[in-house]
Formats: structure tokens, sequence, C-alpha cells
């Protein structure tokens, strides 16, 4: 399919799980790329409490997630299946062509990550104060919005560090947020690593609308030289493919810099930190998520 070109259909991906493992699902679908996510009674359990409309209560539920024509489909039922147990069964559908991103704003509004940091869709910013930090994100077909709990605990990390003049390198960068972010607060330079050209092209017209283009470079694994060493390295991707890259992570990441690791479940905390373990990483969580972030352990 030529660039330009409308895509003819788009996959739903779809589980049925019990309401306790129904949010879990939602989380995966979102680290995974999905460009809508709903969920619908799968148990004829009406739900008549009012009081929670976005954490619908059914029994049994339907988690659907909706992806591009080139998603290895294979691949997602099976990290669904991980999530969801091997008693669980995915489907799978061809949906017909809609203006998603579009028909979608209503669900993207800003995002307080501090006190002083937002993330804001350009449609939506908040009112402009003294110290505030506000990085502006188009939602599309790359993660990350800020919406997420993986994205968010990253940013609450950045934040923590000091920044000034330091070289940043954002590994599967999606939207550009976290290396945006890390530019907006002070580095002097980013990169952002990504296997997907849809992240490319979405992290580099993000710098645009934040002005920092010419401080944040873009490309792909293999693009990347072996002797780039980073300040700051951070990874918000799943926890299999973190420990995947765990000696590529370590061989960029300077002597006394920083690594930033999430897109980990609480439960995986100890697997990944066994993969780094010449790092003192500390973890921080938020709802079912983990993010590690520490230095080398001294010798």
């Amino acid at each position: 399919m030529t660039e330009g070109q409308g895509q003819s259909h788009w996959w739903r991906i779809s589980v049925t799980v019990a309401l306790e493992t129904a949010d879990r699902i939602e989380e995966t679908l979102e680290v995974l790329g999905a460009l809508a996510i709903t969920r619908m009674d799968a148990g004829d359990s009406p739900q008549f409490d009012a009081a929670l409309p976005d954490k619908p209560r059914w029994a049994r539920q339907s988690v659907s997630g909706l992806f591009t024509p080139e998603t290895e489909v294979a691949g997602v039922e099976a990290l669904l299946i991980a999530v969801a147990g091997s008693g669980s069964a995915t489907v799978v559908d061809a949906v017909a062509d809609q203006d998603w991103e579009l028909s979608g704003r209503a669900s993207f509004a800003p995002v307080q990550i501090s006190d002083r940091l937002w993330i804001c869709p350009p449609w939506d910013q908040v009112p402009d104060t003294p110290n505030q930090i506000q990085v502006t994100i188009t939602p599309g077909l790359a993660f990350g919005t800020g919406t997420h709990a993986t994205t968010q605990l990253c940013l609450q990390q950045i934040e923590c560090q000091t920044l000034k003049g330091l070289k940043v390198l954002d590994w599967g960068c999606g939207s550009g947020v976290l290396a945006i972010a890390a530019l907006r607060l002070g580095a002097g330079s980013a990169t952002g690593v990504d296997l997907d050209p849809k992240a490319m092209v979405a992290s580099r017209e993000n710098a645009l609308l934040n002005g920092v283009s010419d401080t944040l470079g873009l490309c792909r694994p293999d693009e990347l030289s072996d002797s780039e060493r980073y300040d700051l390295v951070v990874a918000n991707i799943l926890a299999g493919t973190i420990m995947e890259l765990a000696p590529t992570l370590e061989q960029h990441l300077k002597p006394q810099g920083v690594l930033i690791l999430s897109g980990i479940l609480a439960a995986q905390v100890d697997r990944v930190r066994t993969c780094f373990a010449q790092y003192n990483l500390i973890s921080s969580h938020r709802e079912e998520w983990a993010c590690l972030y520490g230095s080398r352990i001294a010798s």
C-alpha cells in the first residue's frame, strides 16, 4: 500500500475475560499500540451503577483493540493469551475503514504528570502558568499519548533527573513523548529509536509541534552507532523485549548514567531485575505496572 492511500480495513482483536482480568487486557492492548479499545458485556449481566460509567463491572467482558492492517496479529494474540490465561481464546475480524483518529478526539484530554508537567493534544491545551511545561502530542498510530500508566511512570522519573545538557536515548520511542519531554525539561539532545516507520513520522511531527526538531534525532535500531553513549537511557516497551535488549541498552549507557525501564507488569519486576543485576534498580508502581530506574552499582 502506498503512502497516502486510505486503509481498506483494520484488525479488531478481541478476548473475553472475567472482570478481574479486563483492566490488564485493556492495558496490554494500549501497550501493543491499539488505536481504540472497547469493552462490552459478554455475559448478559446489565450494569445499572451509573456512578462508575468508565469502569464497567460486568462479570464477563469482551475487550477489543483496533489495529492497523500491518499489525502482526499472531503476536498480539499470543500476548493477550499470556495475560488472559491459556483457557482464553481470541477473535480476529476485519473492520471497515473510518477516520478513527478524528472520531476518537474526545478520548484525549490533557494529562497532568506533575505540578509543572502536562501532556496535551494540540486541540486542548491547558492555560499557561509560571514554570509550567506542556508537551504537545498528537494521538495517532504510535504509542505514547501520556494516558497510559507506563508512560506516566517514565515521565515522572525523567522529570526527577537533572537533565541540563545531557544526552538521552529513548528506545522504542513511539510518539516521541519521552524524548520530547526530556528535551523540554532541559536535556541537550535526544535520540529516538524505533522499528516502526510510523513512530518515526509521529515523533518527527511531534518534535516540530514542541520546537525541538533540531535536538531530536531519530533512527532505526540498526542505524544507531555502537559507540554512542548516553547519560539517560529510557525504554518503555514490553518486559520480554527489555530483557532481550539488556546488553544493548547497557552498551549505550555511560558508566554513571541512569536507566529507566517500563512496560513491565508488577509480576515481571524480579525477572527484569535479574537481567540488569549490575544496576541498583528501584521500582515505582501504578496500577498493574512498574517502572525500574537507577544506575550501575559502584564497583
